[in-house]
């Protein structure tokens, strides 16, 4: 209960309390005197009426007339005249219902008179005895309308203390939800800072408290936010160019070309500079560096509608460009574009364009390609533009393989599946190797359409995102995560990964929304979603309303394939991932100081890091020392 209602409660029973004791206290004093009152004129009556009945007393006719008329006149509820010889005994009574009060409160009321006697003489001589009782009808009546007002005036007072104390309350409380909404944001690795003190001593210690607690954990999480920026441009930027080293180009490439982020394949391009010392000779090393950056620029202009796109120096003279999604016809146009814009570099630095120039080598690979191969046959694309006497651009290109299905042919199969729910659920699973526990279990699907039309999710992943078939697939294959049992995550977390044409797509908000008002509070599951760390960085806005979606109904969110490309990881903070999953390889190939920043980043935001794709015991040993122990791969095989 909260302490708003806790003091409510207290506070108006407190009222009630004293509201009904006034009332009972009022009501008490109106009843006393009303009996009191009817019997002092009880008593003041009883002289009259023994007076008459003595002057009545000779004939016994008389007297009852004499008792009936004053019984009559509505004075008294009972006349009893006692005789001494007991022959004229006369007895009047009414018995009648009260007219105006209802039972309940005659029950309530209870009044009992007492009975007022009197010795009726003539003469001398005692000849009985009357037993008289007011008329406590009156009483009724008067005492009701005494408790109706009483009641009422309840109610009124009773209300208008009650809204006025809700007021007060809401008043003198104000700040405490401003202090409970802050405590709320910090259990949600949130920042926010109260500028506005409240009045009351206590509560102004508390959010000054508050305040210093979150402005110090901010503080923690900007100095790692800062110190992962050095590192990353000491271990994986060129001091010049400010582009990707080398080092960085072979820890992401597994990261583009895996199973995951396949599509058709992209383009690679290595691009290597011949007369790099007769720049240095003519123009000094200050202008050569200057050339080497517009050159660098150059290369991100040209391809920069590839969001995924990777340029690197890989050496002092060679650059390499990794361009996922990138078709041929496109990477050739634009490697002439580069070639064109360099010959007016030469040509505005004044330099030898027989001594100074570059070859451009190009290989259009598919997604089964292997890192090996990549490298290899970019490098006999460049070795081909450098034989090359009139052309220095080359593409080498591999021919689709003659069993290969076409556009039309996956269309039918992805189409049908969709209307059929052909899809495989498959869950892979994260485990904490300290506790040998899973964390959670990472969901995929494949396609299982009988024989002869079973796809693995890289098999058909490429052909859906050309088709624009991505949204309606994985509205399917979820739909079927929430709607039907699935014993391999009964009580546990389940991550999807979501691809970026999903949340591209226009549609996708929507009918995750839908989805999830109808079906979100009958999971027995948890449910997490994750993207690309690349593609949350240069969405963020688009990722950030995704995410508010998840939040409304309690999933989680994370983010996989993280390899701290971003120049500014504030993205995080605004972002708010329960978790970041990171290659092994990337992990591992950090430096001790490189490391500790991006823990101290995390830690401050609540972020667990999983490791992916860990495949030996050394690796997990490595892994752990490093305080990491929730991992993917192969490796969970061994420990479950």
């Amino acid at each position: 209960m909260t302490l708003y209602k806790q003091i409510a409660l207290i506070t108006s029973m407190i009222i009630i309390i004293l509201l009904s004791s006034v009332m009972v206290i009022n009501y008490q004093s109106a009843k006393d005197d009303m009996l009191q009152s009817l019997y002092e004129t009880t008593v003041n009556n009883i002289s009259t009426l023994t007076s008459k009945l003595a002057e009545a007393s000779d004939e016994r006719a008389l007297l009852v007339t004499t008792i009936d008329s004053e019984f009559d006149s509505g004075y008294y509820k009972m006349i009893h005249f006692e005789s001494n010889d007991g022959k004229s005994d006369y007895k009047q009574i009414d018995n009648h219902p009260i007219e105006g009060v209802p039972l309940w409160f005659i029950n309530f009321a209870n009044i009992e008179l007492q009975t007022v006697s009197a010795d009726v003489s003539s003469g001398w001589s005692m000849i009985g005895r009357v037993h008289v009782q007011g008329d406590v009808a009156i009483v009724y009546k008067a005492l009701y309308e005494t408790f109706t007002k009483l009641f009422y005036l309840f109610i009124v007072f009773l209300s208008v203390t009650l809204t006025i104390l809700s007021f007060l309350l809401r008043l003198v409380l104000k700040p405490l939800y401003r202090i409970q909404k802050q405590a709320e944001a910090i259990l949600k690795n949130e920042f926010i800072i109260q500028e506005e003190m409240p009045y009351t001593t206590e509560f102004k210690d508390v959010v000054m408290g508050m305040n210093a607690m979150v402005r110090k954990v901010e503080d923690i999480f900007h100095k790692g936010n800062q110190a992962a920026q050095r590192n990353k441009e000491l271990l994986y930027n060129d001091p010049t160019t400010k582009l990707f080293n080398r080092r960085y180009l072979m820890l992401k490439l597994p990261d583009l070309i895996k199973e995951e982020n396949k599509t058709y394949g992209g383009t690679i391009i290595f691009i290597a500079l011949s007369g790099a010392e007769v720049i240095n000779q003519v123009l000094g090393r200050q202008k050569a560096d200057e050339m080497f950056l517009e050159i660098a620029k150059d290369f991100n202009e040209v391809y920069k509608m590839f969001d995924s796109r990777v340029v690197a120096r890989v050496n002092g003279t060679e650059f390499t460009l990794m361009l996922p999604d990138c078709e041929a016809d496109e990477a050739s146009q634009n490697a002439q574009r580069i070639n064109e814009h360099f010959n007016k570099l030469i040509e505005i630095n004044a330099l030898d364009p027989k001594s100074v120039y570059i070859n451009i080598g190009l290989y259009r690979y598919k997604p089964t390609v292997n890192i090996g191969d990549l490298l290899t046959r970019a490098d006999n694309a460049l070795s081909r533009a450098k034989a090359f006497e009139e052309d220095n651009i080359c593409l080498y290109e591999e021919k689709d393989e003659t069993n290969a299905l076409g556009k039309e042919q996956w269309r039918s199969i992805i189409e049908e599946s969709i209307e059929k729910n052909h899809f495989s659920l498959k869950f892979w699973p994260t485990l904490n190797a300290k506790t040998k526990k899973i964390d959670h279990k990472v969901m995929t699907f494949t396609i299982d359409g009988g024989e002869n039309k079973k796809y693995f999710y890289g098999d058909f992943i490429a052909p859906a995102i050309n088709l624009g078939l991505v949204s309606k697939m994985y509205i399917v294959a979820l739909r079927d995560l929430i709607t039907t049992k699935h014993e391999e995550i009964d009580d546990c977390l389940c991550s999807i990964r979501l691809s970026k044409e999903f949340i591209n797509d226009p549609s996708s908000y929507n009918e995750l929304s839908s989805l999830f008002s109808q079906y979100a509070r009958t999971l027995n599951f948890k449910l997490s979603f994750e993207v690309t760390d690349t593609f949350a960085i240069k969405n963020t806005e688009a990722v950030e309303a995704f995410v508010r979606l998840f939040a409304k109904y309690g999933f989680g969110f994370g983010i996989n394939s993280f390899t701290g490309e971003s120049n500014d990881f504030t993205y995080l903070k605004q972002l708010n991932p329960a978790f970041l999953k990171a290659d092994t390889a990337f992990l591992l190939d950090q430096s001790h100081d490189s490391m500790s920043a991006i823990q101290i980043m995390t830690d401050s935001l609540g972020i667990e890091i999983i490791a992916t794709f860990v495949r030996t015991n050394e690796e997990l040993e490595a892994l752990q020392k490093m305080h990491i122990n929730s991992v993917q791969g192969p490796v969970t095989d061994m420990l479950l």
